[in-house]
């Protein structure tokens, strides 16, 4: 303990106490006392506040070694034994508030008054995810907000520790029995104050007279501040020490390091030097700023002493005339230093803010005039919770000409709000203390909207009235008019009695409103209207009810006649006609959506993409991108809204996003991001919506027979409520489940007939057989017996109970294949029937079709039995084109694997395809035409039909095909595809399908 007290013993001051003080009063001994007890405490201030630069006893006596250096010789001669007591007693206890104990922090930290704190900061949030998932990150963040805590109050719990410990007993400072301890108060809470505030001379005294002693509160503290600030070594941030706390606030690693950059100093009572060097752009540029400060500390300081002419200011005089500056600051040679940075063009930016390039629509100023009113009138509402007052809200809007009004009685607008949020770009009064821990919804996310007013107006006026926080001291109301954003606001007087605001536009000439269209766009920008919302025009006045509107749907249930769903009527509207069922509102609820989800058909068959119809809004306003002609206003949803429900289904909505449900949405509302929240409720939805469909489909499978339900789930898939989206996407393994379990297909039973099977039992089996034209049912004992022996399961589309879509292909194959790709019918099987071709899935096989139509990974008569590889069949494509077989050993030198070989390859394909099309058509045309059935079947224009018996019937078919091999296998030899030394395999009439060379009449199976 000797060592601080040996510091303090060759301190000037110190010194001076000694030589001047009454040898009755001993004030210096109750110095030591003091400093003997305080210089423990201090050391312990790292223990709280480890990241901010040194508090303790060594600080405290270089304040005090400073304040003999800066005071004035002719000054120091004058001042009394109390004097320099205050000042010595001031340099140890100014930061004393500093210090917490472990048990006084624990208070602290479990106090009502530390978890608002908590809460207010911005880091709330993070804090709360850490202390879930990393412990270590979420005391860091406490210590953080702990630590500013400290040093917000330390002054005064400062005060509050001094009195306690000089007030009275072993530690007692007085003279005479008077105390002495709320004058080192008074300087010490000084320390912590503005300059300007030590012109007050009832709480500083420039001449308190103490036991026949004048003693200047003013000038200490001045000097106190000087000193404290003036404490600038390196020693008070030693590099062990600075390494050992590892500061990772980044104002704690620059106010460190910038006391590390002083190489040397010279503290004199004229002037300051300062010789710093720094390693970082940073830190010279926090310490340029430091120095500023200390030159302003300087300059209020001597400003404040020379304003005094009397006898006192010829006793108590500052010199440092010298300006502090930061000439002697430099950069230790790893950077140049500049003060070059982005500067933005204050117009160019108020441009773009209130421009269509970022709001792309004019007619959104309107919707963030509402967001605004609205927002104020939620933020009143929530004021209002605890009052016995009926606050009733309301909204208006007046359109008349060339001006447009948009008036609420909202929480309103003071001078300091309208100056400090209104008129601030990117702030929002709403994120105050007053309004952090409330959940008001707010709409305004971005601080900006308001510019967007002047897309539609020359000018503004606003007006309005805040609510007060204090009844006895309302706020006066304010009236600004604002004549252009790019100029000041003009401020006149203001009689407004009513609490709310009432904003004025001018309108530009070719602003886009009528007196109808302004109705409009009230209806389609806010859906979810909170409050009503009463508009006037000259035409009348109208309310916008806030009870959202209840769509009259008909249930698809309630509806027997499906023949209305294929007319073309119905096709070409683009639109739905019926509803399955509605999602359950309270289900919505919990995933943060209020309002109305459908699942609705809709009318595209061809290629079947799920659709939303409706809207979604968030915070009650609808997001999209405004499309506006002279005939209407409608807001369509993005991509991105519209890939938030799953594309297996059509819906309805009529939603608006609230609480955990809102997204992150752009500025001008058009458009959601793509982040995580808006990947978790796209998950959610989907789910509801699934579970949704199996208790409907539940509930009718309960209260109907198993056919009646087939056919139900097969009118659902028919009429476009349910399907497979374009071959683009992919559906999630949940829906795959889903449709797994709702769906039982018509499949040929081995004991012949149809028997329909679940699509869960089908997914166990490595391959699936479809068939999907040409079918009868006198094809099923042999087919069934076919089935049997090759013990394939295959799917019959056409027994299924309605006019089902060909998509249903579509469907089979996205849930029988994988999350990266579609489980494409590569294998084609010649059945026993003539002209009955199965297509087959293979979920083993991970396959890359290059054209479906010309392209077959196999073409045989059987999976089991290694049956020779068919050439080809006729194909999907039309006309006479035929799919050949990879697989082949005439096909197979086109690929390697899956590809092509290369581009050549790919087109002497497309020729052979060409050439065999060209023979099949130059045979027909050939025929005897007088046969009436062969004239219905060509006018059928059906390829397999025709094909039946086609090399018994004309024979110079066969001779032509094989010809064109010969061709095409030359130029493969060529092209290089084949080395010139193999052979052509031999090709006879079974390198085609068997019923090719049938004797079967063509009308004959």
């Amino acid at each position: 303990m000797n060592g601080p007290i040996n510091d303090l013993e060759e301190t000037r001051l110190y010194q001076l106490l000694v030589d001047r003080e009454d040898r009755e009063e001993k004030l210096s001994e109750k110095v030591k006392l003091i400093v003997r007890h305080i210089a423990p405490l201090l050391a312990r201030i790292p223990e709280k506040m480890p990241e901010y630069t040194l508090h303790d006893a060594t600080h405290s006596i270089k304040v005090i070694r400073i304040m003999g250096k800066i005071i004035p010789e002719e000054t120091l001669e004058k001042l009394n034994s109390i004097e320099l007591t205050l000042l010595i007693i001031s340099g140890y206890l100014h930061d004393i508030g500093m210090t917490c104990s472990t048990e006084e922090r624990e208070m602290i930290i479990e106090s009502k008054e530390f978890e608002q704190i908590v809460k207010l900061d911005s880091r709330y949030e993070e804090y709360l995810n850490y202390k879930k998932t990393d412990h270590r990150e979420a005391t860091f963040i406490e210590d953080s907000i702990f630590t500013e805590y400290l040093r917000k109050n330390h002054v005064k719990r400062s005060a509050e520790f001094i009195e306690r410990l000089l007030i009275d007993g072993k530690f007692e400072l007085s003279i005479d029995d008077i105390p002495l301890y709320k004058y080192v108060v008074a300087i010490c809470n000084g320390h912590g104050e503005p300059v300007k505030s030590l012109y007050n001379t009832k709480i500083w005294p420039r001449d308190k007279l103490i036991k026949g002693e004048y003693v200047n509160i003013q000038y200490l503290t001045i000097i106190l501040r000087l000193a404290d600030i003036l404490d600038l070594d390196p020693e008070r941030t030693p590099k062990v020490i600075f390494e050992f706390v590892n500061p990772k606030n980044t104002v704690s690693i620059q106010e460190w390091q910038k006391h590390r950059s002083f190489i040397g100093w010279d503290i004199k009572p004229n002037n300051v030097v300062v010789e710093a060097e720094c390693n970082f752009p940073e830190v010279e540029r926090t310490l340029r700023l430091f120095l500023q400060w200390i030159e302003l500390e300087r300059r209020e300081s001597i400003e404040l002493l020379r304003g005094y002419t009397d006898s006192i200011s010829q006793k108590y005089t500052l010199l440092l005339t010298e300006p502090i500056t930061a000439d002697r600051v430099t950069s230790d040679g790893s950077y140049i230093y500049s003060e070059v940075k982005f500067e933005l063009d204050y117009k160019k930016v108020i441009n773009l803010l209130m421009g269509e390039r970022l709001y792309r629509n004019p007619i959104t100023a309107l919707r963030e005039l509402l967001q605004n009113a609205i927002d104020a009138i939620k933020a009143r509402q929530y004021l209002y919770l605890n009052r016995f007052e009926n606050f009733i809200p309301t909204v208006s809007i007046k359109y008349s000409g060339n001006k447009l009004i948009i008036e609420d009685n909202g929480i309103g607008m003071s001078d300091n709000i309208f100056a400090d949020y209104f008129l601030q770009v990117g702030k929002s009064y709403y994120s105050t203390a007053r309004f952090r821990e409330t959940d008001l919804g707010i709409t305004s996310e971005f601080g900006i909207g308001i510019l967007s007013a002047f897309m539609i107006a020359d000018s503004m006026v606003i007006e309005s009235l805040n609510e007060p926080e204090d009844r006895f001291s309302p706020p006066l109301p304010i009236y600004y008019k604002i004549p252009t954003a790019h100029g000041y606001c003009v401020k006149k007087p203001s009689n407004r009695e009513t609490v709310g605001t009432r904003i004025e536009l001018i309108l530009k000439e070719n602003h886009p409103f009528t007196n109808q269209s302004i109705i409009e766009v009230v209806e389609k920008i806010i859906p979810h209207p909170p409050f009503p919302i009463e508009i006037t025009t000259d035409d009348g006045s109208v309310t916008y009810n806030q009870d959202p509107k209840e769509d009259k749907l008909v249930r698809f249930e309630d509806h027997v006649d499906t023949g209305f769903f294929h007319e073309k009527k119905f096709r070409r509207n683009n639109n739905f006609s019926h509803y399955v069922f509605e999602i359950d509102s309270n289900e919505l609820l919990k995933l943060g959506i209020e309002g109305q989800l459908y699942i609705v058909n809709g009318s595209e068959y061809l290629n079947f993409e799920g659709r939303l119809f409706g809207s979604v809004s968030q915070r009650n306003f609808q997001i999209g991108s405004p499309n506006h002609s002279k005939e209407s206003f409608e807001i369509l949803p993005t991509k991105n809204i519209q890939d938030l429900f799953p594309k297996w289904t059509n819906v309805y909505s009529n939603i608006n996003l609230i609480e955990q449900g809102c997204l992150t949405i752009t500025p001008d509302r058009t458009e959601v991001l793509l982040d995580d929240k808006y990947q978790q409720l796209k998950k959610k939805i989907e789910r509801l919506i699934i579970s949704e469909f199996r208790k409907h489909l539940n509930s009718y499978m309960d209260s109907h027979s198993f056919d009646e339900y087939c056919g139900y789930v097969d009118s659902l898939i028919d009429i476009g409520f349910i399907g497979a989206p374009t071959k683009t996407r992919t559906i999630s393994e949940e829906a795959k489940e889903f449709f797994f379990d709702i769906i039982y297909f018509p499949t040929i039973d081995f004991n012949g007939g149809i028997l329909r099977k679940q699509g869960k039992d089908l997914n166990e089996y490595r391959y699936l057989g479809v068939i999907d034209r040409n079918w009868s049912k006198d094809y099923l004992p042999k087919l069934a017996d076919y089935a049997f022996k090759e013990n394939l399961h295959i799917i019959v589309l056409s027994e299924f109970s309605k006019k089902i879509n060909s998509d249903i292909a579509n469907l089979i194959s996205q849930l029988y294949g994988t999350s990266e790709r579609f489980l494409l019918t590569d294998i084609t099987l010649v059945s026993p029937v003539s002209g009955i071709h199965i297509k087959v899935y293979d979920k083993e096989r991970i396959h890359k079709i290059i054209d479906d139509y010309d392209i077959a990974s196999r073409i045989t008569s059987s999976l089991n039995n290694g049956e020779k590889e068919i050439l080809c069949v006729p194909s999907d494509r039309g006309r006479f084109y035929h799919r050949f077989n990879k697989s082949h050993p005439l096909i197979r030198p086109l690929f390697n694997n899956d590809e092509y070989k290369n581009e050549e390859a790919d087109d002497l394909l497309q020729e052979l395809c060409d050439e065999f099309d060209s023979i099949m058509s130059n045979s027909v045309d050939k025929m005897d035409n007088f046969d009436l059935e062969w004239l219905k079947i060509l006018k059928r224009g059906n390829h397999v039909e025709i094909a039946k018996g086609v090399f018994i019937r004309i024979p110079e078919v066969f001779k032509e095909f094989n010809r064109e091999l010969v061709s095409f296998w030359g130029k493969l030899v060529n092209m290089d595809l084949v080395d010139e030394s193999v052979q052509m395999p031999q090709i006879d009439v079974w390198d085609f399908p068997w019923y090719f060379n049938s004797q079967l009449n063509y009308l004959d199976n």
